[in-house]
């Protein structure tokens, strides 16, 4: 996430990113070539809707996402890793472990791999995440088990929310 005083704006992924460094450079070399100076007028604001789009959206993804933590906060019960198999698909669970792995993170769609004293479980988000995760911290989960998206013959959570919980030292 970008961060400035006050103002707090949601990243953008990898592609995303490479998307509008194309386009600028391709206009660079457009402008540069033709000499048409008016070329501007369209691309910068073409440029700067692939930079403010994505940000919005994810903006509104993330408020979906948090207006119906109370909705499933109400339904999950607190599960143990082992306790999670594919019979449960569909139902609000929330876990609590430690971040084992993350993956994906370059497309804000990140995959945490969740561990507790019984097992590991893939937690997927669907938007990008709230705050920095990082490997090896405590977290919460609370999302809808389904069928893991690579490996479907495991569970895995689509994660409403991760929440890092904050330890005695803290």
């Amino acid at each position: 996430m970008s961060e400035m005083p006050g103002l707090k704006l949601p990243g953008m992924s990898l592609i995303a990113w490479a998307a509008v460094a194309i386009a600028a450079v391709m206009v660079i070399f457009t402008v540069a070539y033709s000499k048409d100076y008016h070329l501007l007028a369209v691309a910068i604001p073409m440029l700067a809707a692939l930079v403010i789009i994505p940000m919005v959206l994810t903006k509104m993804s993330q408020n979906t996402y948090l207006n119906a933590v109370p909705l499933y906060e109400k339904k999950a019960k607190l599960q143990r890793i082992s306790n999670i198999d594919l019979s449960k698909v569909g139902d609000a669970v929330k876990v609590r472990g430690v971040i084992k792995n993350i993956s994906f993170r370059w497309l804000n769609r990140p995959h945490v791999a969740i561990e507790d004293n019984t097992g590991t479980i893939s937690a997927i988000l669907f938007t990008a995440a709230s705050e920095q995760l990082v490997i090896g911290e405590q977290v919460e989960v609370l999302g809808v088990v389904m069928r893991g998206l690579i490996h479907r013959r495991l569970p895995a959570i689509s994660a409403i929310s991760i929440k890092k919980l904050r330890t005695g030292s803290e």
